[in-house]
C-alpha cells in the first residue's frame, strides 16, 4: 500500500505517541542551577535488570561541565549516580569512541526511581537482538533536540520542572553510505539518510538527540510492532548521512566490558 506524505505523516503520528515515554533528555546543571539539554538516553529491560542507555560522548559532556548526569521524569529533573557506568571510549585519549559511542548505566533496585524507570524500560525482546526483518517499513528517532528545548522558555524556575519537547524524526536507510571513510561498519551500524528539508520544511538539528532510541516499524500496517533497533550516536552534515549503533552491542557491553 503506497502512502501520501501526509497519510505517512498521521501514521508516524501514531506510532510516536506509542513510544514517546520512552526517550529521556539527559541535562548538565552549571552553577546558576539552570538545566541545559545535552543529549538523549532511555531504559532497557535486560534479564530483570535496568539499565540507562545514552551515547558515550554525552558522558563526556557532563564530565567537562563536571555536572552529574541529569535527567527528567515526568516533569521533574533527578540525579542518577555513575556508579557501575560501562561505555565504550579511546584508550589513548580516555575519552568517548568514535565508532560504537555507546554507554550503558545500571539502575540498582534499591535506588528511589527504580520503579519509576522500570514503567519507563523497554523491554530487551522488544528489540532487534536475534532478529530481522526482510523490510523496514519506518525508522524512527525520538531525541530532545536544543534547538527546540531552550532553558530559558522550558525550565520553571518557581517549580524547578522543564517541560522538554520531545522530536520525532523519520528516515530510510543510505544504502549508497561508504561506512569505512566515515569509519563504521555495516556490522555494527545503520546508516540513514539525513535530509535538510522534508517536503520544503526544515528539520531541527539533531544536536541533543545524541543516544537517542532508534525504532524499526517493519509493516506500517502493525503500527504496535515497534522495534528497538539501536542508539542514535553521530551525524554527519556534509555526507548527509547518520548513524545508529545496533542494540546487540548495546547487550554486549552490559554482559562484558567491550563489545
Amino acid at each position: 500500500m503506497e502512502y501520501s506524505h501526509e497519510e505517512y505523516g498521521k501514521v508516524l503520528q501514531v506510532v510516536g505517541e506509542k513510544i514517546d515515554k520512552y526517550a529521556i533528555p539527559i541535562f548538565i546543571v552549571d552553577q546558576s542551577k539552570r538545566p541545559e539539554i545535552v543529549g538523549t538516553g532511555f531504559f532497557i529491560n535486560y534479564i530483570d535488570c535496568i539499565y540507562f542507555v545514552t551515547a558515550s560522548h554525552v558522558i563526556d559532556e557532563l564530565n567537562d561541565a563536571g555536572s552529574l548526569l541529569k535527567i527528567a521524569l515526568g516533569g521533574g529533573i533527578f540525579s542518577l549516580e555513575l556508579i557501575g557506568l560501562k561505555r565504550t571510549i579511546s584508550t589513548e585519549k580516555g575519552i568517548a569512541d568514535n565508532h560504537f559511542d555507546i554507554a550503558v548505566l545500571p539502575i540498582s533496585k534499591d535506588h528511589g526511581l527504580y520503579s519509576r524507570c522500570l514503567q519507563q524500560a523497554i523491554p530487551i525482546y522488544s528489540s532487534m537482538l536475534d532478529k530481522k526483518f526482510p523490510t523496514v517499513d519506518m525508522q524512527i528517532l525520538q531525541g530532545y533536540p536544543v534547538s527546540k528545548n531552550k532553558t530559558t522558555s522550558r525550565f520553571n524556575r518557581v517549580t524547578n520542572d522543564y517541560s522538554s519537547a520531545l522530536w520525532t524524526y523519520s528516515f530510510m536507510f543510505d544504502d549508497c553510505c561508504d561506512f569505512e571513510s566515515l569509519g563504521k561498519s555495516p556490522d555494527y551500524h545503520y546508516a540513514v539518510k539525513w535530509l535538510g528539508k522534508v517536503n520544503g520544511q526544515k528539520i531541527p538539528n539533531p544536536r541533543g538527540c545524541s543516544g537517542g532510541p532508534y525504532w524499526f516499524v517493519p509493516d506500517i500496517e502493525n503500527v504496535d510492532n515497534q522495534i528497538l533497533a539501536g542508539v542514535f550516536i553521530e551525524y554527519w552534515s556534509k555526507h548527509s548521512v547518520a548513524f545508529v549503533t545496533k542494540i546487540e552491542h548495546v547487550v554486549k557491553l552490559i554482559e562484558c566490558d567491550y563489545v
